[in-house]
C-alpha cells in the first residue's frame, strides 16, 4: 500500500517579484512529489495572480486570497482570515508554513482553530526591523508576533533572523532553513562594456537605500573615470533615485534598467565586476547570494543579514558608513586578483551554505517531523 502523501500549505501575501515569492515557488516545485502534496494560499504584490501561478506550477491547489495584504486593514485582514480558516477546515492540512509577517500573522491562528497538526512560520525580515517606521509601529510589530508566535514553530531564513526570532518563540525550538540562491545561470554572454562596473539589484525602495547608492555612483565616477554603475531592478523609489542621478548629472554614467525577467537579470548580473547592496535593514539578501554564485565579489552594509551572506575581507567587505564603501569599492576597483579571488569564495560559500537541495532536505524534515534544528 502506498504511503499518505503529507498535505502542506505554502500561505504568502507577497507572491510575485522578489526574494520571498521566488523562494516560496522554489519550495512548490521542489518538495518531492512522491512525499507531498503541496497546496499554496497567496496574494499578489503589484503582479498577475496568474503569473505566480504559473511560477508555483509544483503546487497541487492553489488559493488566491486578495485580501491577504500587507498593509494594516481590519476589514481585508478579518475577510482573509474567514478565508484562511474555512481553506484549512475544508483541505486539512497535515503541516500549514506561512511566510511573511502579514500571513505569518492571519495564517497561525487560522490553522490552529483548523486543527493543524504542524505549524511553521519565516519571517523573511520582521517588519520591526524597517528603519523608515516610527517608534510605535515598530513595537506595535514587535508585540504582534509574539502574540501568535506560541502556535506552531519559527523556521529562520538566517542566523540572524533565528537570533531575533528566540526572544518571541515561547522558549520553542528556532529552526533554522537558510534561503537558497536560486539563479538560474545566463545562457547568454554579458553585454560588452568599456571599463568597470558596479552594480546593485532588486527592489528601488527605502530598505536598499538609493540615496546611498547615487553617493557612491557621484564619487566612484569622480574617482575613476573608466567606472560606470547600474541599478538592476525598479521600485517606488526609482523615480527619485533617476531624478537625482540626473541632478548629478550622472544618467551617462549610471544605469537603472527596470524589472528584467531571470534570466535578462542573470546575464546583466553577470556583466558586474562588483556588487553593491548597501541595505538599511533586510533579511537574508538573495541578491547579494545570487551575485556570489556568479562569482561576484561584494561590498554590502556591516548589518546583521548581510553578515550571514558576506564574509568580510574574504568573499568581500562589510561597509559600516558610506566612506568605507567608498573605500571597499575603490580597493576592488584597483586591485582584479582581489576580486577574482573573493568572487571564488563567494561562489564556493553560496554552494556549500545555500543550495537550494539544502533548503528543500531541511523543510522535507520539519514538515515529516523526522527531526528538529536548533
Amino acid at each position: 500500500m502506498a504511503q499518505k502523501k503529507i498535505k502542506v500549505f505554502e500561505v504568502l501575501e507577497c507572491g510575485g517579484p522578489g526574494g520571498t515569492g521566488n523562494q516560496v515557488a522554489a519550495v512548490c516545485n521542489g518538495l518531492p512529489a512522491d512525499k507531498f502534496e503541496v497546496g499554496l494560499v497567496y496574494a499578489a504584490r503589484q503582479s498577475d495572480p496568474a503569473e505566480y501561478r504559473r511560477k508555483a506550477h509544483g503546487a497541487h491547489k492553489a488559493f488566491y486570497v486578495p485580501e491577504l495584504v500587507r498593509e494594516i486593514s481590519p476589514a481585508k485582514d478579518w475577510a482573509a482570515f474567514r478565508k484562511l480558516l474555512k481553506i484549512f477546515r475544508e483541505e486539512k492540512p497535515d503541516v500549514v508554513h506561512a511566510h511573511s509577517s502579514k500571513a505569518g500573522a492571519l495564517a497561525r491562528p487560522a490553522a490552529w482553530l483548523a486543527g493543524v497538526p504542524r505549524v511553521f512560520y519565516s519571517p523573511h525580515g520582521y517588519g520591526f526591523l524597517q528603519k523608515d517606521s516610527s517608534a510605535s509601529a515598530k513595537i506595535f510589530y514587535f508585540l504582534a508576533e509574539w502574540t501568535v508566535s506560541w502556535i506552531g514553530h519559527i523556521a529562520a531564513v538566517s542566523p540572524s533572523e533565528a537570533a531575533l526570532a528566540r526572544p518571541l518563540s515561547w522558549g520553542k525550538t528556532v529552526h533554522l532553513a537558510p534561503d537558497a540562491c536560486l539563479l538560474e545561470p545566463p545562457t547568454e554572454s554579458p553585454p560588452q562594456k568599456e571599463g568597470l562596473l558596479f552594480g546593485a539589484c532588486g527592489r528601488i525602495t527605502a530598505a536598499r537605500d538609493p540615496d546611498a547608492f547615487a553617493h557612491l555612483c557621484q564619487r566612484l565616477t569622480d574617482a575613476r573615470y573608466s567606472i560606470r554603475c547600474v541599478w538592476i531592478g525598479a521600485g517606488n523609489a526609482e523615480p527619485k533615485l533617476h531624478q537625482d542621478l540626473e541632478n548629478m548629472n550622472l544618467l551617462r554614467k549610471v544605469e537603472i534598467t527596470g524589472w528584467l525577467d531571470g534570466q535578462k537579470t542573470a546575464r546583466r548580473l553577470a556583466g558586474l565586476d562588483v556588487f553593491v547592496h548597501y541595505s538599511s535593514w533586510d533579511a537574508l539578501p538573495n541578491a547579494v547570494l545570487e551575485a556570489m554564485a556568479l562569482g561576484l565579489p561584494v561590498v554590502a552594509s556591516d548589518i546583521p543579514a548581510c553578515r550571514d551572506a558576506v564574509v568580510h575581507g574574504e568573499t568581500g567587505f562589510l561597509a559600516k558608513n558610506e566612506i568605507e564603501l567608498l573605500e571597499y569599492c575603490l580597493k576592488l576597483a584597483d586591485d582584479p586578483a582581489l576580486r577574482q579571488k573573493m568572487g571564488a569564495a563567494g561562489r564556493a560559500r553560496v554552494q556549500k551554505e545555500f543550495s537550494r537541495q539544502g533548503l528543500i532536505a531541511k523543510l522535507s524534515d520539519f514538515y515529516s517531523g523526522a527531526k528538529e534544528v536548533k
